[in-house]
């Protein structure tokens, strides 16, 4: 019972963390706006209607590889997009509360781990340094390497990832306590 605490004042705090960085000029680190907007939304509504989805470009070659075809030019014009075309132009109650549920979750997972090592309040807390660590690596770094995401804007969502779990991981640390003392 006392992990599950731990799990759902970890997602707590961790949700308010993110709250406070997406707030926060941390969050808009990397994000640029596209000139011409309105024209490249009318072109997507045009090519895309109404099918949402993430949509690579260009055009893979046959069998998904990336692979240039003969003659191509070394370099080119490379994106992925994610298009809705009935997105809320704000964040809307089911987007905070999915996020919060998302939170709690991982806070509990995290909390689960930290109650299995069995160990005292400092290696609990850097187990979830670890976790956050790999979770700020783990599609952060990916996008950088493989669609060309600034590094700038990795960097920061990365330390936002990572700050969740040291956030949550020194509350859960705090509630879970010391290594338990073995049974005499």
């Amino acid at each position: 019972m006392r992990t599950i605490i731990a799990g759902l004042l970890g997602g707590l705090a961790m949700y308010v963390w993110a709250t406070i960085a997406h707030l926060s000029p941390l969050a808009q680190i990397g994000i640029h706006t596209m000139p011409n907007d309105r024209i490249v939304v009318a072109a997507l509504q045009l090519n895309l209607g109404k099918t949402a989805g993430v949509y690579i470009y260009p055009t893979p070659a046959v069998g998904g590889a990336m692979a240039p075809a003969a003659g191509a030019p070394k370099t080119q014009v490379a994106g992925m997009l994610s298009y809705d075309p009935a997105a809320p132009t704000a964040l809307s109650p089911r987007q905070l509360g999915t996020e919060f549920g998302l939170e709690i979750v991982e806070s509990l997972l995290m909390a689960m781990i930290a109650a299995l090592a069995a160990v005292g309040f400092g290696r609990r807390f850097g187990i979830a340094i670890l976790v956050g660590l790999i979770a700020g690596m783990a599609t952060n770094l990916s996008y950088w390497n493989w669609w060309g995401f600034g590094l700038d804007y990795t960097l920061a969502n990365g330390f936002i990832e990572l700050m969740k779990f040291v956030v949550a991981g020194l509350v859960i640390a705090l509630l879970l306590g010391r290594k338990p003392k073995p049974a005499t």
